[in-house]
């Protein structure tokens, strides 16, 4: 026992460093990844630079197509006054072509700077630039036409007087935009520099403040982890293995607060699935989170309240204690925001701990306490009794086991037929669940209420009825005639919104034929959500699936099931054939299936296992039958033979 305890120390111990080391890591892998973000900024002053560059590029190509510019214009210039020079008419023309050439250069140019400037600062100066271009065009034109004429004299006063100053004024202009150029690029680099260095500056201050911090988180954290490994993150109470130090401290006390002064209280909040799947997971969390309150604001100094997952809750608390604290939790209200409350019922198993126990063996019967709470019906209070033991065990190997029999198909479905008892034929059938493991058959009543009770039971529903949907398109495609097979399906199912649409999808994946299915739930159903349930008939009917009720007669209201819900079939059990003999009761029973077949629904009567019973149902004008009489449970092969010959002696 002790090398035990040594063991599970250890492990606390060693989940609690695992924990400081992953917050640590965590906190490392932020700040690395801050510091990259850092280097990457510090990367972005170079694209900073480089923009920078870019703009002085800009401005130095403005200045050299400026003076690419005047360049043409001088040339241009000296070719109109050869022009003037020229005696011989060739040339003449030569060197008008080669003006023309040079004036397209000039607008080529023109239009580049115009491109350039555009929405700049500069982009005024082009304005002037261009209106001299204009004007200096414009008089080179008198200029030629002058000459051409052979008025000389008067095209060497225009060249003087107009042509002249105009070039002065464009060479003057291009001085002044120049210096104007040159002053805002070196503006630019010293607004470069400044900036670049600044950002550097800054990077280097926010880099080394994030070292500072990530240091100092992982001290922080390293420090709070050990308050952390014992709380419950969502709702602030003790977690699982808080309650294991503080148990085990209390098995080690000689005096006060000693394990054994304690009761082992496992509570749970009734049907807390439903409130998820109604409300959300959201507010199925602030609900925990009220819970866990209410029960934590009501233990006394000493008692401990622990999460143990989901809307599981262990506590110690004083045995003196217990009565009170139990009448204080059997109803617990919870405020959900300003308009929305709901008050929980709570379900709790009790276990008064002896000298010797662990809070181990607290813990385990309690949990075996409030289980048999879910089972046993007798009420949301159990105190441990020993002998439940061995069956919460096989519980338990039971659910352990079955996803592994899914996966396995260690489910097979057996088909039970049903008879005309008119004609002594097959008119249907019911298809069941059985267990074939290591071998041997597993009880469908040992395995189907643990099933049920877990919820995994649905997911079974399905399993057999995705295997009567394939069997069914087998049957046809090789030219058996089916009948109509019913399959049956859990009351939790009605709490899934999309129950018929997950039916009808299955029925489409195997492309069955709706004529020859039938879902069956239980009476019982109708009492845990009637609207659901008529939702689903009604859904079912225009789709063209039957339906029946199972276990007619066993609850209160079936009277006003029948009228409500408008099934096609109608399964009386078993118990009204127990005295046949009595003729009340053969009257009641006959009155009950006249009704039902007013109603236009069929009746089949289940159980039956002599031909006295048989004689007691064609009396009271039931005509269908199901029982061990004609068939036991068949296998599908043996089912088959008897789709195959359907006739009953």
């Amino acid at each position: 026992m002790s090398q035990a305890k040594s063991r599970k120390a250890k492990n606390i111990v060693f989940r609690r460093n695992r924990l400081s080391l992953r917050i640590a890591f965590i906190t490392i892998i932020s700040s690395l990844f801050s510091i990259l973000t850092i280097e990457l900024t510090y990367l972005n002053t170079s694209n900073l630079i480089d923009n920078y560059n870019k703009i002085i590029d800009v401005d130095y190509k403005d200045i050299e197509m400026m003076d690419a510019v005047m360049v043409s214009v001088y040339e241009h210039q000296a070719i109109i006054f050869h022009h003037m020079a020229e005696q011989k008419p060739d040339r003449k023309s030569e060197l008008i072509k080669r003006a023309g050439e040079i004036e397209n250069v000039l607008k080529e140019n023109m239009k580049r700077f115009e491109e350039n400037v555009h929405g700049t600062q500069y982009e005024a100066g082009y304005h002037d630039m261009f209106s001299l271009m204009t004007s200096y065009m414009k008089n080179v034109k008198m200029v030629v036409e002058l000459s051409q004429e052979g008025d000389e004299q008067t095209a060497h006063y225009y060249m003087q007087t107009k042509l002249e100053p105009i070039v002065n004024g464009m060479n003057k202009h291009v001085k002044n935009m120049d210096e104007i150029l040159q002053r805002d690029i070196s503006e630019l680099k010293s607004d470069m520099k400044s900036n670049t260095e600044l950002m550097r500056i800054i990077a280097r201050m926010i880099l080394a403040a994030l070292v500072l911090a990530a240091l100092f988180n992982v001290s922080y954290c390293v420090r709070i982890s050990n308050e952390m490994i014992s709380r419950d993150l969502l709702t602030g109470v003790a977690n699982f293995d808080q309650m294991i130090r503080v148990g085990e401290r209390m098995s080690r006390s000689r005096r006060r607060n000693r394990l054994d002064m304690y009761s082992g209280l496992a509570i749970s909040i009734k049907d807390f699935k439903f409130i998820n799947q109604e409300y959300g997971s959201l507010i199925g969390d602030l609900v925990l989170k009220g819970y866990a309150k209410y029960l934590n604001d009501r233990l006394n100094k000493g008692e401990v309240l622990a999460r143990n997952g989901g809307d599981n809750f262990i506590a110690l608390v004083e045995k003196e204690h217990v009565d009170e604290f139990l009448s204080q939790i059997e109803k617990v209200p919870v405020e959900v925001g300003e308009k929305m409350g709901l008050t929980l019922t709570t379900r709790c198993g009790i276990y008064q701990i002896n000298p010797g126990d662990t809070i181990y063996d607290a813990i385990n019967a309690g949990l075996i306490a409030v289980d048999e709470t879910r089972l046993s019906g007798t009420g949301d209070y159990v105190w441990f009794r020993q002998e439940r033991r061995d069956e919460m065990i096989r519980r338990k190997e039971i659910i352990s086991g079955y996803h592994k029999a899914i996966d396995e198909e260690e489910f097979v479905v057996y088909y039970q037929p049903k008879v005309n008892l008119k004609t002594r034929t097959l008119c249907g059938c019911e298809a069941l669940v059985r267990w074939i493991k290591n071998g041997e058959l597993v009880p469908p009543g040992s395995f189907i209420p643990v099933l049920e009770n877990d919820g995994k039971v649905q997911e079974l529903d399905f399993y057999v009825f995705e295997r009567v949907c394939r069997d069914i398109g087998d049957w046809q495609r090789r030219g058996i005639q089916p009948v109509r097979v019913s399959s049956n399906f859990s009351k939790l199912h009605l709490h899934n919104k999309d129950f018929a649409k997950d039916v009808l999808s299955v029925v489409d994946k195997y492309g069955a034929d709706p004529y020859y299915l039938e879902a069956e739930l239980t009476e019982s159903s109708g009492y845990e959500d009637l609207n659901a349930l008529v939702y689903f008939v009604s859904e079912m009917r225009e789709a063209g699936i039957h339906t029946s009720m199972d276990d007619f007669g066993t609850g209160y209201s079936s009277l006003s099931l029948l009228r409500d819900i408008d099934m096609d079939v109608i399964k009386l059990d078993r118990t009204f054939l127990r005295d046949q003999a009595d003729p009340k009761e053969e009257k009641m029973v006959e009155n009950i299936v006249r009704m039902i077949h007013d109603l236009n629904r069929h009746v089949l009567c289940e159980g039956v296992e002599t031909e006295e019973q048989v004689d007691f149902l064609k009396r009271v004008g039931c005509t269908m039958a199901q029982g061990f009489l004609f068939d036991r449970p068949l296998t599908r092969e043996e089912f088959e033979k008897r789709l195959i010959n359907p006739y009953y002696s």
